[in-house]
């Protein structure tokens, strides 16, 4: 009797000002996945760092994983030409599903994915526009909110998602010279850090410059370093 397989989607690092969104996809034995559970594996936000650290090892012993980093370049690259958030998840998830081996996707009984769109089987329908005919998907995909958090698969999913994103952030880090927290809008680490570094490429090529988020917040930088600059000639 052939083993069935299961499958989830997640990604991190969505909502930042800089840095890449680095999606998910594990695939485990579905006998196998409540083990992941068993081990403390929860939707990503839910575990401390060196939690997510610890168990990332551990779910790659019992899952087969493929991640797609998208960087700040190919966001903007993208959102230049129209494409939204969703579509460009919905993109790269597909791209991960053609990388799995046709038989062992035959052997996988659902994908589940933690769904951006308000309607959550919208999201199944994006996917399924990125995939050739050939691809024999029809059934499997099942998106909904709070995958990441019901479906062990998904959790271990997000915990993968969010180990590689982080490396990926410390990279950064290193490269510009400045610790900016989380890369969110909201950190006054972040923002200090734009402040310091605003005009320096450095910086530069790792903001999602296309998010209207990063639009405001360059906005108020720059008028807030003229300002300086103008108090500093009076």
């Amino acid at each position: 009797m052939t083993a069935s397989l299961v499958a989830g989607a997640d990604e991190a690092g969505r909502g930042p000002v800089i840095g890449p969104l680095v999606i998910c996809l594990a695939i485990c034995a579905k006998e196998t996945e409540p083990d992941l559970r068993k081990m403390g594996v929860k939707d990503s936000k839910l575990l401390r760092p060196e939690r997510r650290e610890e168990l990332a090892p551990e779910v790659r012993k019992l899952c087969e994983v493929h991640v797609a980093k998208i960087t700040a370049k190919e966001l903007n690259s993208l959102m230049q030409k129209g494409v939204s958030l969703n579509a460009i998840e919905a993109m790269k998830l597909a791209e991960l599903i053609r990388e799995v081996d046709p038989r062992k996707l035959e052997k996988i009984e659902t994908i589940h994915i933690d769904s951006p769109d308000p309607i959550a089987s919208k999201f199944s329908h994006r996917i399924k526009s990125y995939l050739p005919s050939s691809v024999k998907i029809e059934g499997k995909l099942h998106s909904s909110h709070k995958a990441d958090v019901i479906y062990p698969v998904c959790s271990a999913a997000s915990v993968i998602a969010k180990t590689v994103r982080d490396a990926e952030i410390e990279k950064i880090k290193k490269e510009v010279g400045c610790d900016f927290g989380t890369g969110y809008s909201h950190d006054a680490a972040t923002i200090a850090c734009m402040e310091k570094y605003i005009e320096t490429p450095t910086l530069s090529k790792y903001l999602r410059s296309e998010w209207s988020t990063t639009k405001n917040m360059l906005k108020k930088l720059k008028f807030k370093t003229k300002q300086v600059k103008l108090n500093l000639e009076d």
